[in-house]
């Protein structure tokens, strides 16, 4: 009854495809997220996806979540601008010989925690997809978007939602 029609509700307002309501708090919603990336690679022989790109201005427990999971960082230099762009992106994408074939993921958090919707996200986004990486978002900052845009349409592929924030 009422846990499933959140469900829908959930779903309708991120985009995405599907929900699940039994993470208790922002840090164990990312650890669900990042270990579904991680089955996700492993299921698909990508054993070798080792690195999860992080932004320096991204939550604390952004990177203690990936290293938890077996994940290296590397972080994406904001370079003063408050948000992530595209060449920061793509010299952290790309830092090693194999264009990313190493990369598992990003983990950004949209709106930033400098209070800035990351404007690059969609170019950023079709980057990592094309690398075989998936989109991770923090969504501590959903309140700022909810009603306005669905992160599923800028391509979040995994996201938890602080709905004691939200809501």
């Amino acid at each position: 009854g009422l846990m499933h029609e959140l469900q829908n509700w959930i779903a309708e307002l991120t985009g995405l495809p599907g929900v699940c309501l039994t993470p208790a708090a922002g840090a164990h919603g990312e650890l669900a997220g990042i270990m579904t990336i991680k089955r996700a690679h492993d299921l698909n022989g990508q054993v070798n996806r080792k690195i999860i790109l992080v932004p320096d201005s991204a939550h604390g427990t952004n990177p203690a979540t990936a290293v938890r999971c077996g994940y290296e960082t590397r972080t994406i230099d904001r370079k003063g601008t408050g948000r992530v762009g595209v060449d920061a992106f793509k010299d952290a994408l790309t830092k090693t010989s194999d264009n990313g074939a190493d990369i598992a993921g990003m983990m950004v958090t949209n709106p930033n925690t400098c209070g800035l919707f990351e404007t690059d996200i969609m170019p950023i986004v079709n980057m990592l997809h094309a690398a075989g990486g998936y989109f991770y978002c923090d969504g501590a900052n959903f309140n700022a978007l909810v009603g306005k845009i669905r992160p599923g349409d800028f391509g979040v592929d995994v996201m938890h939602l602080n709905l004691h924030k939200t809501f």
